[in-house]
């Protein structure tokens, strides 16, 4: 209560004016009154109904000193900083209140002055992860902005302690800036900042399922003799294929289409067509880069029982097509586990066999 006292003189002193508030004349009535009175009583207050303006403003500096000093000391004495009442940020939300399933459990500020907000909960987010030099962000979607405790229309970017961003990298084997999307995490510990970076505690990190993948069975057509034959309209593209060899006529088809172009050729010994049937884009690596080249491998690759050769197997075999994704696929003999066939779209988006295809 002495430091309240102690602040309360220190504002009326700083607050009062030192210039005389009262007339001569006013002085004058005062005397004649102090000394004409008959009546010994009680001490009466006397204030003037005539104030000047420097003292008028003085009373109001007075009043809201007194309070502003009461109002500090109140707090100081709960061991906080009263929020503002017209503060921007997060109006009307107190302690203990639930923003979008998440608690406020305080305001703070830093030695800069700068506002944060401290909240209890959990939810599961997906966005994308910006890995930077020296810091990991996480830029929440659309649907996910409306699970944090975020106002409305507020658009912002995570950031991470040291260890969690140490974490992301391993887990996602990034070396270098680079962004990764579609990622989901589970976090809780949020703290808004007045800014549009905001921070979070990862919970857990939500891999990607594995792609369930469907095989498609087929058959390869085969005549009286056991020799491959290839049904229209795919007789007709092998045609035109062979003859022009442009990968444009291949559009449409499918995985199980390209590989019963490339086991016809096999069978023809037509080894031309057979090698514009690999994808040729000039960002793969070739283990034959020219037609000679392969021709040559060919004709001097050695000779094997015919039950081992590709075309036996198919022959006698149940075949299914496997779509990995929307670019890889891979042919697979359903008695022969672990054996792949592999094909992928070239940069034309156009099926074709690739190189060193059975895995």
């Amino acid at each position: 209560m002495a430091d309240l006292n102690q602040d309360v003189k220190k504002v009326l002193n700083a607050a009062w004016t030192k210039d005389s508030v009262f007339t001569e004349e006013e002085k004058q009535r005062v005397r004649n009154r102090i000394g004409t009175s008959a009546v010994k009583g009680r001490k009466k207050d006397y204030v003037p109904k005539l104030l000047s303006a420097a003292a008028a403003v003085g009373f109001i500096v007075l009043i809201g000193g007194i309070a502003g000093i009461q109002t500090d000391v109140f707090n100081k004495q709960n061991g906080q900083e009263a929020a503002i009442a017209d503060k921007e940020f997060y109006p009307g939300l107190a302690d203990g209140a639930m923003l979008n399933n998440w608690k406020l459990n305080n305001f703070e500020k830093d030695s800069y002055g700068h506002l944060s907000a401290a909240f209890t909960g959990k939810a599961k987010v997906t966005g994308t992860l910006d890995f930077r030099e020296e810091t990991v962000y996480f830029l929440p979607d659309h649907d996910s902005l409306k699970l944090l405790p975020l106002m409305d229309g507020q658009n912002i970017k995570i950031t991470f302690n040291e260890t969690d961003q140490e974490m992301l990298k391993k887990v996602f084997g990034i070396t270098e800036p680079i962004k990764e999307e579609s990622v989901s995490l589970i976090i809780g510990g949020y703290r808004a900042a007045e800014g549009i970076v905001h921070q979070a505690e990862i919970l857990e990190v939500v891999m990607p399922k594995e792609p369930q993948l469907e095989a498609v069975p087929f058959q390869m057509a085969v005549n009286n003799t056991k020799e491959l034959v290839l049904l229209e309209p795919l007789n007709h593209v092998y045609k035109e294929f062979s003859l022009r060899g442009t990968d444009e006529i291949l559009r449409g088809l499918s995985p199980a289409d390209v590989f019963q172009l490339f086991l016809f050729a096999e069978e023809t010994e037509d080894y031309y067509t057979q090698y514009a049937l690999f994808n040729h884009d000039p960002d793969i690596e070739k283990p034959f880069p020219a037609l000679n080249d392969y021709l040559k491998a060919k004709s001097e690759s050695p000779s094997i029982p015919e039950e081992q050769t590709l075309l036996h197997r198919v022959k006698n075999a149940d075949l299914e097509v496997v779509i990995i994704d929307e670019s890889s696929a891979y042919i697979s003999i359903t008695e022969e586990e672990g054996f792949g066939f592999g094909l992928s779209k070239n940069n034309d988006g156009i099926w074709k066999v690739n190189w060193m295809p059975i895995q």
